[in-house]
């Protein structure tokens, strides 16, 4: 991507695409990136990316998130100093511009704040194939905003958010189709070998210099400790009590990667993996050929499922708890 005219780059996400990897990156190597003209401010960060500003946008804060003290004028006075100071490239990035449209306000507080002054609006936007996203998307919800439904039901409710199709097609209005980059979430169609210097490709960005991350970000529960917090979330908690033991069940799930005590297949069968697939191909094609040019959008095939047997056991159970107090319960 060009860097003439400079540009306003959002990176809206999406969901389950490595977001956290990528804004954990820009943030540690924001001195570098300001060094070659493009600015990641900080604007009131939370977990390296500019979720609060999403979040205000949309209208508040979800139930699952611990709303921050200062208001939206706040963040748009910090954004309007920011984006004053500094003349070249801005980026600023959250799933939660997705996850949470609102495009017309991201418009307005972009105008509002000098951040596309004399810059090019580009939407970064990362997508996933549809059954994994799903999987992935189930597997965050519960642990970490406090799901309690089954997988089936997580996914009849989301189909929308994964329809790539209309969501694009909504941003494409606001900012231009040629504005919109739309990146294919498979590590075999990242340039340069992996995401963060396929998302330095995006900004024009040579990646010489820079340290890339090898440690992947936002690890998941195996099954059956997802089964575990599920079963925590229908107790009659808050949402940040029914994730007191998230840390230690990741710590847990990781330890426990290469043993066989607890169930390491994935939620979705193959059959249900082929047919998610289907439900979203042809809008999958209407995209592939509106912002890449091609037929195609995923190249990879639906890997076949691991199959396995899902059961909290005795044994299981045993086994978490005394992990959890044997760790102190102390949790995020």
């Amino acid at each position: 991507m060009p860097n003439s005219p400079s540009c306003c780059y959002v990176h809206i996400g999406i969901p389950r695409t490595g977001s956290t990897a990528i804004e954990k990156f820009l943030y540690e190597n924001r001195q570098i990136l300001l060094d070659r003209g493009i600015l990641y401010p900080e604007v009131n960060l939370r977990g390296y990316g500019h979720h609060d500003l999403a979040y205000l946008l949309s209208g508040g804060y979800p139930e699952w998130a611990i709303p921050q003290p200062r208001n939206l004028d706040d963040l748009a006075a910090d954004l309007c100093h920011a984006s004053a100071a500094h003349s070249g490239d801005i980026l600023i990035s959250s799933e939660n511009f997705y996850l949470f449209p609102a495009i017309v306000r991201l418009q307005e507080l972009l105008t509002e704040t000098g951040a596309s002054s004399g810059r090019r609006v580009v939407i970064i936007v990362y997508v996933r194939r549809q059954d994994e996203a799903q999987e992935s998307w189930y597997s965050q919800t519960v642990k970490a905003q406090g799901e309690t439904c089954e997988i089936d039901e997580s996914i009849d409710r989301w189909r929308y958010l994964w329809d790539y199709r209309a969501r694009l097609a909504e941003w494409a209005a606001a900012f231009g189709v040629a504005n919109l980059v739309v990146r294919p979430y498979e590590t075999t169609q990242f340039r340069g070998g992996s995401l963060i210097t396929d998302f330095l490709a995006c900004i024009g960005v040579d990646p010489t210099g820079m340290d890339l991350p090898t440690e992947k970000e936002n690890a998941r529960l195996n099954t059956d400790l997802l089964e575990f917090q599920r079963l925590v979330n229908r107790l009659p908690l808050g949402s940040q009590q029914k994730r007191r033991f998230h840390r230690e069940l990741t710590a847990l799930s990781l330890r426990t990667s290469d043993s066989e005590l607890f169930a390491p297949g994935g939620l979705l069968g193959t059959a249900e993996k082929s047919e998610i697939c289907r439900f979203y191909e042809a809008g999958n094609a209407e995209v592939a050929l509106t912002y890449l040019g091609r037929e195609a959008l995923f190249l990879d095939e639906p890997a076949a499922a691991v199959s396995h047997s899902v059961g909290l056991s005795l044994e299981k159970l045993i086994y978490i708890i005394s992990w959890l107090m044997a760790r102190g319960g102390q949790g995020e």
